[in-house]
Protein backbone atom coordinates (compact mmCIF):
# COMPACT_ATOMS: atom_id res chain seq x y z
CA UNK A 1 0.00 0.00 0.00
CA UNK A 2 2.80 2.37 0.93
CA UNK A 3 4.65 1.61 -2.31
CA UNK A 4 1.49 2.25 -4.34
CA UNK A 5 0.96 5.59 -2.60
CA UNK A 6 4.57 6.54 -3.26
CA UNK A 7 4.09 5.79 -6.96
CA UNK A 8 0.96 7.94 -7.07
CA UNK A 9 2.77 10.83 -5.39
CA UNK A 10 5.69 10.44 -7.80
CA UNK A 11 3.41 10.57 -10.85
CA UNK A 12 1.60 13.64 -9.59
CA UNK A 13 4.88 15.32 -8.74
CA UNK A 14 6.22 14.64 -12.24
CA UNK A 15 3.00 16.01 -13.73
CA UNK A 16 3.40 19.20 -11.70
CA UNK A 17 6.98 19.51 -12.93
CA UNK A 18 5.72 19.14 -16.51
CA UNK A 19 3.04 21.81 -16.07
CA UNK A 20 5.47 24.13 -14.30
CA UNK A 21 7.98 23.76 -17.13
CA UNK A 22 5.26 24.50 -19.68
CA UNK A 23 4.31 27.70 -17.87
CA UNK A 24 7.92 28.85 -17.55
CA UNK A 25 9.24 27.77 -20.95
CA UNK A 26 6.23 27.04 -23.19
CA UNK A 27 4.62 30.42 -23.77
CA UNK A 28 5.94 31.05 -27.29
CA UNK A 29 4.76 29.62 -30.61
CA UNK A 30 8.01 29.88 -32.57
CA UNK A 31 9.76 26.60 -33.29
CA UNK A 32 13.21 28.12 -32.72
CA UNK A 33 12.69 29.31 -29.15
CA UNK A 34 15.71 28.35 -27.05
CA UNK A 35 13.65 27.12 -24.10
CA UNK A 36 12.28 24.26 -26.24
CA UNK A 37 15.73 22.66 -26.03
CA UNK A 38 14.94 22.01 -22.36
CA UNK A 39 11.14 21.71 -22.43
CA UNK A 40 10.74 19.05 -25.12
CA UNK A 41 13.32 16.56 -23.76
CA UNK A 42 11.83 17.12 -20.30
CA UNK A 43 8.35 16.37 -21.64
CA UNK A 44 9.65 13.18 -23.29
CA UNK A 45 11.27 12.16 -20.01
CA UNK A 46 8.01 12.81 -18.14
CA UNK A 47 6.02 10.80 -20.68
CA UNK A 48 8.39 7.87 -20.26
CA UNK A 49 8.18 8.16 -16.47
CA UNK A 50 4.39 7.89 -16.52
CA UNK A 51 4.69 4.64 -18.46
CA UNK A 52 7.51 3.18 -16.38
CA UNK A 53 6.49 4.03 -12.81
CA UNK A 54 4.38 1.30 -11.22
CA UNK A 55 0.66 1.99 -11.37
CA UNK A 56 -2.31 1.89 -13.67
CA UNK A 57 -3.00 4.29 -16.52
CA UNK A 58 -6.66 4.99 -17.20
CA UNK A 59 -6.49 4.84 -21.00
CA UNK A 60 -10.25 5.24 -21.39
CA UNK A 61 -10.29 8.88 -20.27
CA UNK A 62 -7.77 9.91 -22.94
CA UNK A 63 -8.53 7.33 -25.63
CA UNK A 64 -10.08 9.59 -28.26
CA UNK A 65 -7.74 12.61 -27.78
CA UNK A 66 -4.75 10.24 -27.77
CA UNK A 67 -5.89 8.53 -30.99
CA UNK A 68 -6.42 11.90 -32.67
CA UNK A 69 -2.99 13.04 -31.52
CA UNK A 70 -1.50 9.84 -32.93
CA UNK A 71 -3.33 10.43 -36.22
CA UNK A 72 -1.95 13.98 -36.36
CA UNK A 73 1.55 12.64 -35.73
CA UNK A 74 1.01 10.13 -38.53
CA UNK A 75 0.01 12.85 -40.99
CA UNK A 76 3.04 14.95 -40.07
CA UNK A 77 5.37 11.94 -40.34
CA UNK A 78 3.92 11.06 -43.77
CA UNK A 79 4.90 14.52 -45.00
CA UNK A 80 8.55 13.62 -44.30
CA UNK A 81 8.63 10.54 -46.57
CA UNK A 82 10.95 11.23 -49.58
CA UNK A 83 9.34 11.08 -53.04
CA UNK A 84 10.85 10.83 -56.53
CA UNK A 85 11.39 14.20 -58.27
CA UNK A 86 8.68 13.56 -60.88
CA UNK A 87 6.06 12.78 -58.26
CA UNK A 88 7.15 15.63 -55.98
CA UNK A 89 6.89 18.22 -58.77
CA UNK A 90 3.41 16.98 -59.68
CA UNK A 91 2.04 17.55 -56.16
CA UNK A 92 -0.44 20.45 -55.86
CA UNK A 93 1.36 23.74 -55.27
CA UNK A 94 4.86 22.26 -55.66
CA UNK A 95 5.41 22.96 -59.36
CA UNK A 96 6.57 26.61 -58.96
CA UNK A 97 9.26 25.54 -56.51
CA UNK A 98 10.40 22.75 -58.84
CA UNK A 99 10.56 25.22 -61.75
CA UNK A 100 12.68 27.60 -59.67
CA UNK A 101 15.14 24.81 -58.87
CA UNK A 102 15.39 23.83 -62.53
CA UNK A 103 15.94 27.45 -63.56
CA UNK A 104 18.81 27.62 -61.08
CA UNK A 105 20.32 24.47 -62.59
CA UNK A 106 19.90 22.41 -59.44
CA UNK A 107 19.65 18.64 -59.69
CA UNK A 108 16.42 17.50 -58.08
CA UNK A 109 16.88 14.87 -55.35
CA UNK A 110 14.14 12.87 -53.72
CA UNK A 111 12.15 15.28 -51.54
CA UNK A 112 9.44 14.88 -48.91
CA UNK A 113 5.97 16.37 -49.36
CA UNK A 114 6.81 19.18 -46.96
CA UNK A 115 8.49 22.23 -48.47
CA UNK A 116 10.25 22.76 -45.14
CA UNK A 117 11.20 19.32 -43.77
CA UNK A 118 13.13 20.78 -40.84
CA UNK A 119 10.13 22.77 -39.61
CA UNK A 120 7.82 19.81 -40.17
CA UNK A 121 10.10 17.61 -38.09
CA UNK A 122 10.11 20.30 -35.39
CA UNK A 123 6.29 20.28 -35.45
CA UNK A 124 6.31 16.51 -35.00
CA UNK A 125 8.69 16.71 -32.06
CA UNK A 126 6.51 19.44 -30.52
CA UNK A 127 3.67 16.94 -30.06
CA UNK A 128 5.62 15.38 -27.20
CA UNK A 129 4.24 18.07 -24.86
CA UNK A 130 0.50 17.29 -25.30
CA UNK A 131 1.38 13.58 -25.35
CA UNK A 132 3.09 13.86 -21.97
CA UNK A 133 0.18 15.92 -20.59
CA UNK A 134 -2.38 13.34 -21.71
CA UNK A 135 -0.37 10.45 -20.28
CA UNK A 136 0.18 12.33 -17.04
CA UNK A 137 -3.51 13.06 -16.64
CA UNK A 138 -4.40 9.41 -17.19
CA UNK A 139 -1.69 8.27 -14.79
CA UNK A 140 -2.73 10.28 -11.72
CA UNK A 141 -5.59 9.28 -9.43
CA UNK A 142 -9.06 10.97 -9.53
CA UNK A 143 -8.48 13.10 -6.44
CA UNK A 144 -5.32 14.62 -7.87
CA UNK A 145 -7.13 15.33 -11.13
CA UNK A 146 -9.41 17.53 -9.04
CA UNK A 147 -6.35 19.21 -7.53
CA UNK A 148 -5.33 20.38 -11.01
CA UNK A 149 -8.12 22.96 -10.68
CA UNK A 150 -6.24 24.89 -8.00
CA UNK A 151 -2.90 24.33 -9.79
CA UNK A 152 -4.21 26.03 -12.94
CA UNK A 153 -5.80 28.89 -10.97
CA UNK A 154 -2.50 29.60 -9.20
CA UNK A 155 -0.59 29.41 -12.49
CA UNK A 156 -3.00 31.84 -14.16
CA UNK A 157 -2.46 34.31 -11.38
CA UNK A 158 1.29 33.98 -11.62
CA UNK A 159 1.00 34.88 -15.30
CA UNK A 160 -1.33 37.77 -14.39
CA UNK A 161 1.20 39.22 -11.92
CA UNK A 162 3.94 38.88 -14.52
CA UNK A 163 1.71 40.96 -16.80
CA UNK A 164 1.34 43.64 -14.12
CA UNK A 165 5.11 43.77 -13.65
CA UNK A 166 5.64 44.06 -17.41
CA UNK A 167 3.24 46.99 -17.75
CA UNK A 168 4.79 48.71 -14.74
CA UNK A 169 8.32 48.25 -16.11
CA UNK A 170 7.54 49.46 -19.63
CA UNK A 171 8.67 47.97 -22.97
CA UNK A 172 12.12 47.14 -21.57
CA UNK A 173 10.83 45.37 -18.47
CA UNK A 174 13.04 42.44 -17.37
CA UNK A 175 9.89 40.40 -16.76
CA UNK A 176 9.39 39.71 -20.48
CA UNK A 177 10.45 36.11 -20.99
CA UNK A 178 10.86 36.16 -24.79
CA UNK A 179 12.86 38.35 -27.13
CA UNK A 180 10.11 38.51 -29.78
CA UNK A 181 7.05 39.69 -27.86
CA UNK A 182 4.37 42.40 -27.64
CA UNK A 183 6.58 44.79 -25.69
CA UNK A 184 4.63 47.34 -23.65
CA UNK A 185 1.64 45.01 -23.19
CA UNK A 186 0.82 42.61 -20.37
CA UNK A 187 1.73 39.28 -22.00
CA UNK A 188 2.44 37.45 -18.74
CA UNK A 189 4.25 34.14 -19.24
CA UNK A 190 3.59 34.29 -22.99
CA UNK A 191 5.19 36.12 -25.86
CA UNK A 192 1.79 37.04 -27.37
CA UNK A 193 -0.85 39.26 -25.74
CA UNK A 194 -3.71 37.27 -27.31
CA UNK A 195 -2.56 34.11 -25.57
CA UNK A 196 -2.34 35.89 -22.22
CA UNK A 197 -5.88 37.24 -22.68
CA UNK A 198 -7.12 33.75 -23.48
CA UNK A 199 -5.49 32.36 -20.34
CA UNK A 200 -7.10 35.05 -18.20
CA UNK A 201 -10.51 34.39 -19.78
CA UNK A 202 -10.19 30.74 -18.82
CA UNK A 203 -9.75 31.80 -15.20
CA UNK A 204 -13.44 32.60 -14.71
CA UNK A 205 -14.88 29.09 -15.27
CA UNK A 206 -12.10 27.67 -13.09
CA UNK A 207 -12.93 30.10 -10.29
CA UNK A 208 -16.64 29.26 -10.64
CA UNK A 209 -15.89 25.61 -9.87
CA UNK A 210 -13.38 26.38 -7.11
CA UNK A 211 -15.86 28.70 -5.40
CA UNK A 212 -18.38 25.88 -5.07
CA UNK A 213 -16.13 23.05 -3.89
CA UNK A 214 -18.07 21.43 -1.01
CA UNK A 215 -16.72 21.98 2.49
CA UNK A 216 -18.16 21.02 5.86
CA UNK A 217 -17.47 24.38 7.51
CA UNK A 218 -19.97 27.10 6.50
CA UNK A 219 -17.52 29.93 7.19
CA UNK A 220 -14.84 28.38 5.02
CA UNK A 221 -17.35 27.87 2.23
CA UNK A 222 -18.35 31.52 2.37
CA UNK A 223 -14.72 32.66 2.55
CA UNK A 224 -13.85 30.58 -0.50
CA UNK A 225 -16.73 32.11 -2.49
CA UNK A 226 -15.83 35.69 -1.65
CA UNK A 227 -12.16 35.08 -2.38
CA UNK A 228 -13.21 33.71 -5.77
CA UNK A 229 -15.38 36.80 -6.35
CA UNK A 230 -12.46 39.09 -5.57
CA UNK A 231 -10.11 37.19 -7.85
CA UNK A 232 -12.71 37.16 -10.64
CA UNK A 233 -13.18 40.92 -10.39
CA UNK A 234 -9.45 41.57 -10.44
CA UNK A 235 -9.13 39.64 -13.70
CA UNK A 236 -11.12 42.33 -15.54
CA UNK A 237 -8.54 45.14 -15.59
CA UNK A 238 -5.77 42.61 -16.19
CA UNK A 239 -7.58 41.45 -19.32
CA UNK A 240 -8.11 45.00 -20.55
CA UNK A 241 -4.44 45.97 -20.27
CA UNK A 242 -3.28 43.02 -22.38
CA UNK A 243 -4.13 45.00 -25.51
CA UNK A 244 -5.87 41.99 -27.06
CA UNK A 245 -9.01 42.86 -29.03
CA UNK A 246 -9.98 39.21 -29.39
CA UNK A 247 -9.43 38.91 -25.65
CA UNK A 248 -12.35 41.26 -25.02
CA UNK A 249 -14.75 38.84 -26.71
CA UNK A 250 -13.17 35.80 -25.09
CA UNK A 251 -13.32 37.52 -21.72
CA UNK A 252 -17.01 38.31 -22.13
CA UNK A 253 -17.72 34.69 -23.05
CA UNK A 254 -15.55 33.32 -20.24
CA UNK A 255 -17.15 35.60 -17.64
CA UNK A 256 -20.69 34.79 -18.83
CA UNK A 257 -20.09 31.05 -18.98
CA UNK A 258 -18.36 31.17 -15.61
CA UNK A 259 -21.41 32.86 -14.11
CA UNK A 260 -23.72 30.24 -15.62
CA UNK A 261 -21.51 27.47 -14.30
CA UNK A 262 -21.53 29.03 -10.84
CA UNK A 263 -25.34 29.30 -10.83
CA UNK A 264 -25.68 25.69 -11.96
CA UNK A 265 -23.35 24.53 -9.19
CA UNK A 266 -25.17 26.55 -6.57
CA UNK A 267 -28.54 25.13 -7.70
CA UNK A 268 -27.23 21.55 -7.80
CA UNK A 269 -25.51 21.57 -4.42
CA UNK A 270 -27.70 20.98 -1.34
CA UNK A 271 -26.02 23.67 0.79
CA UNK A 272 -28.13 26.89 0.86
CA UNK A 273 -26.63 30.34 0.45
CA UNK A 274 -26.69 32.93 3.19
CA UNK A 275 -28.41 36.28 2.70
CA UNK A 276 -25.08 37.99 2.19
CA UNK A 277 -24.00 35.47 -0.45
CA UNK A 278 -27.18 36.06 -2.45
CA UNK A 279 -25.86 39.52 -3.26
CA UNK A 280 -22.79 38.02 -4.91
CA UNK A 281 -23.98 38.23 -8.52
CA UNK A 282 -25.39 41.81 -8.28
CA UNK A 283 -22.18 42.82 -6.55
CA UNK A 284 -20.05 41.25 -9.26
CA UNK A 285 -22.03 42.99 -12.01
CA UNK A 286 -21.90 46.40 -10.33
CA UNK A 287 -18.22 46.26 -9.42
CA UNK A 288 -17.34 44.86 -12.87
CA UNK A 289 -18.93 47.89 -14.52
CA UNK A 290 -17.08 50.25 -12.17
CA UNK A 291 -13.75 48.54 -12.85
CA UNK A 292 -14.37 48.63 -16.59
CA UNK A 293 -15.23 52.34 -16.55
CA UNK A 294 -12.31 53.21 -14.27
CA UNK A 295 -9.82 51.28 -16.41
CA UNK A 296 -10.99 53.03 -19.57
CA UNK A 297 -11.01 56.49 -17.93
CA UNK A 298 -7.46 56.07 -16.72
CA UNK A 299 -6.39 55.09 -20.28
CA UNK A 300 -5.15 51.67 -19.28
CA UNK A 301 -7.62 49.72 -21.41
CA UNK A 302 -5.24 49.12 -24.30
CA UNK A 303 -7.51 46.46 -25.79
CA UNK A 304 -10.45 48.89 -25.93
CA UNK A 305 -8.28 51.60 -27.51
CA UNK A 306 -7.03 49.23 -30.20
CA UNK A 307 -10.58 48.08 -30.89
CA UNK A 308 -11.91 51.63 -31.29
CA UNK A 309 -9.09 52.65 -33.63
CA UNK A 310 -9.23 49.51 -35.76
CA UNK A 311 -9.70 49.82 -39.52
CA UNK A 312 -9.66 47.09 -42.14
CA UNK A 313 -6.45 48.38 -43.69
CA UNK A 314 -4.69 48.29 -40.31
CA UNK A 315 -5.22 44.56 -39.80
CA UNK A 316 -2.73 42.48 -41.75
CA UNK A 317 -4.87 39.39 -41.21
CA UNK A 318 -7.79 40.93 -43.09
CA UNK A 319 -5.53 42.13 -45.88
CA UNK A 320 -3.92 38.70 -46.23
CA UNK A 321 -7.17 36.70 -46.31
CA UNK A 322 -7.42 36.41 -50.14
CA UNK A 323 -3.79 35.25 -50.32
CA UNK A 324 -4.40 32.63 -47.62
CA UNK A 325 -7.39 31.17 -49.45
CA UNK A 326 -5.32 31.06 -52.64
CA UNK A 327 -2.59 29.14 -50.81
CA UNK A 328 -5.09 26.67 -49.36
CA UNK A 329 -6.55 26.06 -52.81
CA UNK A 330 -3.17 25.65 -54.51
CA UNK A 331 -1.86 23.08 -52.02
CA UNK A 332 -5.12 21.18 -51.53
CA UNK A 333 -5.48 18.29 -50.78
CA UNK A 334 -1.89 17.40 -49.76
CA UNK A 335 -0.74 20.58 -48.01
CA UNK A 336 2.58 22.39 -47.98
CA UNK A 337 3.87 20.73 -44.81
CA UNK A 338 3.37 21.46 -41.12
CA UNK A 339 5.41 24.42 -39.96
CA UNK A 340 5.91 25.73 -43.49
CA UNK A 341 3.43 28.62 -43.41
CA UNK A 342 5.89 31.46 -42.83
CA UNK A 343 8.39 30.69 -45.64
CA UNK A 344 5.65 29.62 -48.06
CA UNK A 345 3.60 32.75 -47.41
CA UNK A 346 6.62 34.87 -48.32
CA UNK A 347 6.54 33.31 -51.79
CA UNK A 348 2.89 34.39 -52.15
CA UNK A 349 3.09 37.73 -50.30
CA UNK A 350 2.12 40.62 -52.65
CA UNK A 351 4.31 43.72 -52.86
CA UNK A 352 1.74 45.97 -51.17
CA UNK A 353 1.96 43.82 -48.02
CA UNK A 354 5.74 44.15 -47.62
CA UNK A 355 6.48 45.90 -44.33
CA UNK A 356 8.69 45.46 -41.25
CA UNK A 357 6.05 43.26 -39.58
CA UNK A 358 5.57 39.75 -40.93
CA UNK A 359 2.77 37.20 -40.79
CA UNK A 360 4.23 34.27 -38.86
CA UNK A 361 0.94 32.32 -38.92
CA UNK A 362 -2.37 32.56 -40.74
CA UNK A 363 -4.10 33.72 -37.53
CA UNK A 364 -6.78 31.17 -38.33
CA UNK A 365 -5.70 27.69 -37.35
CA UNK A 366 -8.33 25.91 -39.43
CA UNK A 367 -7.19 27.81 -42.53
CA UNK A 368 -3.54 27.19 -41.71
CA UNK A 369 -4.33 23.52 -41.17
CA UNK A 370 -5.83 23.42 -44.68
CA UNK A 371 -2.71 25.12 -46.10
CA UNK A 372 -0.10 23.03 -44.33
CA UNK A 373 -1.93 19.81 -43.47
CA UNK A 374 -4.31 19.46 -46.39
CA UNK A 375 -7.45 17.38 -46.25
CA UNK A 376 -6.07 14.89 -43.74
CA UNK A 377 -5.26 17.61 -41.21
CA UNK A 378 -8.72 19.10 -41.66
CA UNK A 379 -10.30 15.68 -41.16
CA UNK A 380 -8.58 15.33 -37.79
CA UNK A 381 -9.97 18.74 -36.77
CA UNK A 382 -13.49 17.70 -37.80
CA UNK A 383 -13.22 14.45 -35.85
CA UNK A 384 -12.09 16.32 -32.75
CA UNK A 385 -14.95 18.81 -33.06
CA UNK A 386 -17.41 15.91 -33.29
CA UNK A 387 -15.94 14.30 -30.14
CA UNK A 388 -15.95 17.62 -28.34
CA UNK A 389 -19.60 18.29 -29.25
CA UNK A 390 -20.71 14.88 -27.97
CA UNK A 391 -18.73 15.12 -24.73
CA UNK A 392 -19.91 18.66 -24.08
CA UNK A 393 -23.55 17.69 -24.60
CA UNK A 394 -23.16 14.78 -22.19
CA UNK A 395 -21.47 16.99 -19.59
CA UNK A 396 -24.17 19.68 -19.67
CA UNK A 397 -27.33 17.63 -20.10
CA UNK A 398 -27.57 16.14 -16.58
CA UNK A 399 -28.03 17.52 -13.09
CA UNK A 400 -25.11 15.66 -11.54
CA UNK A 401 -23.33 17.86 -9.00
CA UNK A 402 -20.15 15.77 -8.74
CA UNK A 403 -16.73 17.34 -9.03
CA UNK A 404 -16.09 15.39 -12.22
CA UNK A 405 -19.22 16.90 -13.78
CA UNK A 406 -18.19 20.42 -12.73
CA UNK A 407 -14.67 20.03 -14.12
CA UNK A 408 -16.07 18.57 -17.35
CA UNK A 409 -18.22 21.65 -17.82
CA UNK A 410 -15.35 23.97 -17.00
CA UNK A 411 -13.15 22.02 -19.42
CA UNK A 412 -15.75 22.34 -22.17
CA UNK A 413 -15.86 26.12 -21.67
CA UNK A 414 -12.08 26.38 -21.77
CA UNK A 415 -11.84 24.28 -24.94
CA UNK A 416 -14.56 26.44 -26.50
CA UNK A 417 -12.52 29.55 -25.70
CA UNK A 418 -9.42 27.98 -27.26
CA UNK A 419 -11.37 27.02 -30.39
CA UNK A 420 -12.83 30.51 -30.72
CA UNK A 421 -9.39 32.02 -30.26
CA UNK A 422 -8.09 29.72 -33.00
CA UNK A 423 -10.39 31.46 -35.49
CA UNK A 424 -8.30 34.64 -35.27
CA UNK A 425 -5.09 33.37 -33.70
CA UNK A 426 -2.94 30.29 -33.05
CA UNK A 427 -3.12 29.40 -29.31
CA UNK A 428 -2.43 25.69 -29.79
CA UNK A 429 0.93 26.50 -31.33
CA UNK A 430 2.23 27.19 -27.79
CA UNK A 431 3.28 24.23 -25.59
CA UNK A 432 1.64 25.82 -22.55
CA UNK A 433 -1.82 26.01 -24.09
CA UNK A 434 -1.31 22.54 -25.59
CA UNK A 435 -0.83 21.19 -22.06
CA UNK A 436 -3.90 23.03 -20.69
CA UNK A 437 -5.89 21.81 -23.68
CA UNK A 438 -4.86 18.22 -22.85
CA UNK A 439 -5.98 18.63 -19.24
CA UNK A 440 -9.37 19.96 -20.40
CA UNK A 441 -9.76 16.98 -22.75
CA UNK A 442 -8.98 14.73 -19.79
CA UNK A 443 -11.65 16.39 -17.65
CA UNK A 444 -14.17 15.80 -20.43
CA UNK A 445 -13.11 12.18 -20.83
CA UNK A 446 -13.19 11.35 -17.12
CA UNK A 447 -16.74 12.61 -16.67
CA UNK A 448 -18.33 9.16 -16.50
CA UNK A 449 -20.72 9.82 -13.64
CA UNK A 450 -22.15 12.88 -15.32
CA UNK A 451 -22.85 10.81 -18.42
CA UNK A 452 -25.00 8.34 -16.47
CA UNK A 453 -28.72 8.83 -15.92
CA UNK A 454 -29.66 10.60 -12.74
CA UNK A 455 -31.55 7.54 -11.50
CA UNK A 456 -28.39 5.45 -11.39
CA UNK A 457 -26.52 8.00 -9.28
CA UNK A 458 -29.12 7.83 -6.52
CA UNK A 459 -29.75 4.10 -6.66
CA UNK A 460 -29.01 2.01 -3.57
CA UNK A 461 -29.05 4.96 -1.10
CA UNK A 462 -27.55 2.83 1.61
Amino acid sequence: MRFGRTSENARFGIFLVLLGACFLMGGASRLDVTSLIILQPLAALCAGSFLVITGTIDWKVIRTPLLLLAALAGVIAAQLIPLPPSIWAALPGHAPFADSARAAGLVQPWRPISLTPDLTLASLVGLVVPLAALLGFAAIDPHRRHNLLLVLIVAIWISAFFGLAQVSGGPNSPFYLYRITNAGNAVGLFSNRNHQALLLAMGWPLLAVWATVPHGDRRQRAARRWIAVGLALFLLPLLLVTGSRAGLLLGAIGLTCGGLLWRWRRAALPVPMSRLERFAIPTIVAVSVLILVATIMFSRAEAVRRLLTLTGSDDTRVEAAPVLFEMAWNFFPIGSGFGSFDPVFRAYEPLQMLRPEYLNHAHNDLLEMAITGGIFGCLIVVLFLAWFAVQTWRAWRGQNASMDAALARAGSIMILLILLSSVVDYPLRTPLLMAIFAVCCGWLGVNREAQQPRARSVANPK
